[in-house]
């Protein structure tokens, strides 16, 4: 019995840590929650669906390392992102045609507008499918409140949802324009890639430079872009690595073997740049497995 219950807890474990992560914006965050849920789960007595059961146990182990969350986010330096995933370029995301499962970096900071029990009501319904009176159990609201808070946050990332993804030439594109900014100091180049609302986030955490603030519009962006470029004096092994940022076309930039920033994007309808999300906060960056050779 036990090994059925553990076989049932480790083909759902992928998908749950997906599930945590998208509540903590931390792998190791996500992980432990999961692990936790484990502990739960194998001295319940037997689910009819394990699948629901132990998304209903990770939710609520995720909100309460919410309330701890908030409380350090109130004094995170600057914007906070989540820690990005990395994985070699090419690399396919087995759950990238679930919108339910989708972590890059356009859902991540969308899914910050929403409430904790917000997320938790669309999650449980639209990924697991539990029934609203289950998830009044979970939440201690009743199904209709249950149903409005779901309701609402899919409205609220329907309308902040980037409907366009990158692809490997668009990361190309900004790359090409980013370095020809770079030798000619000319702002020309960015306005063949950037979007006129453009938003720029980069997540320092006050440990390492960055913007303090969320940067919005094409001169903002461009002239922050511009005073970068003419800054930044790159050693001599210094590149742009291609690789997959949560499931999607990204890129680090690698300083003599070490990775110094992940970079992710979002489009537009039209193929223009409309969010560029940097993560540079040491911290966030100590778990990413690659070892890029230069």
């Amino acid at each position: 019995m036990k090994e059925q219950r553990l076989a049932a807890y480790l083909g759902e474990r992928k998908r749950l840590v997906r599930l945590a992560y998208r509540y903590l914006g931390s792998v190791s965050e996500a992980e432990d929650a999961v692990q936790d849920a484990w502990l739960r789960f194998a001295d319940a007595e037997a689910p009819d669906d394990a699948g629901r059961y132990l998304s209903r146990i990770v939710t609520n182990l995720c909100l309460d390392r919410l309330k701890s969350a908030s409380r350090r986010r109130e004094t995170y330096v600057g914007p906070w992102l989540p820690e990005p995933i990395v994985a070699q370029a090419g690399t396919t995301d087995p759950e990238a045609g679930d919108a339910a499962l989708d972590i890059s970096f356009g859902i991540m900071r969308a899914l910050e507008l929403l409430s904790p029990l917000e997320r938790a009501a669309l999650f449980l319904h639209d990924l697991y499918d539990v029934p609203f009176e289950e998830i009044a159990e979970t939440l201690k609201r009743s199904p209709a409140a249950c149903r409005q808070l779901a309701s609402r946050a899919r409205k609220t990332l329907q309308q902040a949802n980037p409907r366009f993804h990158p692809t490997e030439s668009d990361v190309s594109r900004y790359v090409a324009g980013f370095t020809e900014t770079a030798r000619t100091g000319s702002i020309e180049p960015l306005k063949q890639i950037l979007a006129a609302d453009v938003e720029f986030i980069s997540d320092g955490g006050g440990k390492v430079p960055a913007a303090r603030d969320v940067l919005s519009g094409f001169d903002m962006v461009a002239g922050f872009l511009v005073v970068i470029a003419q800054k930044f004096q790159p050693p001599e092994r210094t590149r742009f690595q291609p690789v997959s940022v949560n499931g999607e076309p990204g890129l680090v930039l690698v300083v003599d073997g070490k990775i110094e920033q992940t970079m992710s994007f979002a489009l537009d309808e039209h193929g223009a740049i409309n969010g560029i999300y940097i993560v540079r906060n040491p911290d966030k960056l100590s778990g990413i497995g690659l070892s890029p050779k230069g």
